[in-house]
């Protein structure tokens, strides 16, 4: 009888010692685990952060309804700009940010105020509200957007946006440093579209250009 007490203390004891070198590897499994995943993560953020995405930091001159002096943005430079996307492009070694109102194959005048694109009535709901409050507060007649067209930004080379450039505009049209001041805006001097703000906090989240 003592012999068999002996016998099962010894195999409960080699069992314990058995289900504890398993716990011990188990734990070693998820940490060696975890780190791994850790790891990709970092790799893949920094991966991205190297060809897809960036970030950028709003200054005055590139301000707008959407986007405040100091605002952060993350911008994506795999995706093709499309009408109303705010991009970040290189002029004279700074960067401004300003909305897509044109591309390939389009012609653009604006004529008493009114933008056409493809000689159609373009509306414009995202300037709404600095537009009346600009009207509102002017002193003087000039309108809110100068008159212009493809034709004169480009001094005459264009009629319409060549393929592989833009036209762009501020949402605040006082402010000329886009395509009127600039000219047409070529894809090498794009950074990308920006698509996130991360600060400020209060207005984190995706950025609707409407």
């Amino acid at each position: 009888m003592c012999q068999k007490s002996h016998a099962y203390f010894f195999y409960v004891q080699k069992h314990d010692i058995i289900e504890q070198r398993i716990g011990e590897i188990m734990v070693k499994r998820d940490f060696i685990r975890n780190i791994i995943l850790v790891l990709i993560a970092i790799l893949a953020i920094f991966l991205l952060r190297i060809f897809v995405f960036s970030t950028f930091k709003v200054h005055e001159d590139a301000a707008n309804s959407y986007l405040s002096n100091g605002d952060v943005v993350v911008v994506n430079r795999n995706r093709e700009p499309r009408y109303k996307d705010f991009i970040v492009y290189k002029k004279d070694g700074i960067f401004y940010i300003s909305r897509v109102v044109a591309t390939a194959g389009q012609s653009v005048t604006v004529m008493d105020d009114i933008l056409y694109v493809n000689n159609k009535v373009k509306k414009e709901p995202y300037i709404s509200k600095i537009k009346s409050e600009y009207l509102s507060t002017s002193d003087t007649q000039q309108p809110f957007t100068s008159d212009f067209s493809v034709n004169t930004v480009s001094n005459g080379k264009y009629n319409e946006v060549p393929k592989g450039y833009y036209l762009v505009l501020n949402d605040d049209r006082q402010n000329t440093n886009d395509s009127r001041s600039f000219g047409l805006i070529k894809e090498s001097q794009i950074r990308g579209v920006v698509t996130f703000k991360v600060l400020p906090l209060n207005q984190f989240g995706f950025i609707t250009a409407e």
